[in-house]
């Protein structure tokens, strides 16, 4: 076997590993947006946001008041809550349940992960197409214009303008072909694209592309990496959709398939 495909294959096993850790997406159960006022969270069913995996009936009261939110456990002092907006969020724990206060859409939520949820315990695994290099390309990277920005539209239908980093051109199936990027971390590049295999053999709403940061103007683009977005895993992501720009007229048969369900 290649040693590309070889790689290949390694990568798509450590892909999966990390989907079955305890703090992946296939963990997440709520997104709960906050009102003002005072709301309770537990395992009991009348508590205002109700998991029954939390550790006792009422875990604690949050206290909503525009941007500030406080917390007040059931055993314990109050404190002010962080968005993941304003820096390294806060985190409240009860069994196996989490919440994290983050802003989606322009509004506070709660971000609610159960590492005991049926979607982690019965992941079956995503199917991957087989290693082609063919769809390994060499991409010029065109630096975007002071300012620019892309409208991205989210699975809830929320749409912001986002920085455009870079236009990578390349080619594909012999033909000339462009996906505008925003920054990705460490210098690296994010892709959100659409092909013509969405919707049959893949997801859908698209898959991500994770491209290595440029170097003298190039950078390399592996459609074989291409994955499923969180969404594609739990109707409590709010994943983002592929602009126009990004919807390529091809069938780009590399990367993950649509991920199994526990039947198959």
């Amino acid at each position: 076997m290649p040693k590309t495909s070889q790689e290949h294959d390694e990568w798509h096993r450590k892909r999966i590993e990390a989907l079955r850790a305890e703090d992946s997406w296939l963990t997440l159960v709520g997104l709960d947006f906050l009102t003002d006022g005072t709301h309770t969270i537990g395992g009991a069913a009348d508590a205002t946001f109700s998991y029954p995996n939390c550790a006792a009936p009422v875990v604690g009261t949050l206290e909503v008041s525009g941007d500030r939110v406080r917390w007040t456990p059931s055993a314990g002092s109050p404190s002010d809550l962080i968005a993941d907006d304003r820096g390294t969020p806060s985190v409240i724990r009860s069994g196996s349940v989490s919440f994290t206060l983050v802003r989606r859409n322009g509004r506070l939520a709660l971000r609610v992960r159960d590492h005991a949820s049926p979607v982690r315990t019965a992941f079956a695994g995503i199917p991957c197409f087989g290693y082609d290099g063919a769809f390994v390309v060499e991409a010029r990277c065109l630096p975007a214009e002071a300012g620019a920005t892309v409208a991205i539209t989210n699975v809830r239908g929320f749409t912001e303008a986002q920085p455009v980093a870079a236009t990578l051109a390349f080619e594909l199936g012999g033909q000339p072909r462009s996906l505008v990027a925003t920054a990705g971390s460490g210098g690296r590049l994010f892709v959100v694209f659409a092909d013509l295999t969405n919707g049959a053999q893949t997801y859908g709403g698209g898959r991500f592309l994770d491209v290595p940061a440029p170097v003298d103007g190039r950078t390399t683009i592996d459609f074989n990496r291409a994955v499923n977005p969180p969404c594609s895993f739990t109707a409590f992501a709010t994943c983002p959709l592929p602009p126009p720009a990004n919807r390529l007229p091809v069938a780009v048969a590399a990367g993950e398939k649509s991920p199994k369900s526990p039947a198959e």
